[in-house]
């Protein structure tokens, strides 16, 4: 189930806030391999098409505005909320190694895409 993790929910706030790029894997301190996200709303039947578990008891998912899916070796280790709401919803329900960084779009604040 969705947990808390105010280092990375900081760095992710901290990279919003200045424009600058982050890349995901230094962010945590944890094994995974594969990560992704969903962004408020999302049905649980799709969270768990994405990610191979619907990774919240109510229908659709509405615990922050974005939900960051972490696996390691195709099961999802830690699914992470995240408070800011800065990512591209095409950007959602898919998997990225560990050499996704989320990255500002050109001169921008306020957005990350998620890019290998």
């Amino acid at each position: 189930m969705p947990e808390s993790n105010e280092k990375l929910n900081n760095q992710v706030l901290e990279s919003v806030k200045n424009g600058t790029a982050l890349k995901l894997a230094d962010a945590t301190d944890f094994e995974w391999d594969q990560a992704g996200f969903v962004t408020e709303g999302t049905p649980a039947k799709e969270i768990e098409a994405a990610f191979g578990e619907p990774l919240t008891k109510e229908s659709r998912y509405t615990a922050s505005p974005a939900l960051f899916v972490f696996l390691k070796e195709g099961k999802v280790a830690k699914a992470i909320r995240i408070v800011p709401d800065a990512f591209f919803g095409a950007d959602a329900k898919k998997k990225y190694g560990k050499d996704v960084v989320l990255t500002p779009p050109e001169g921008q604040k306020g957005f990350l895409a998620w890019r290998e």
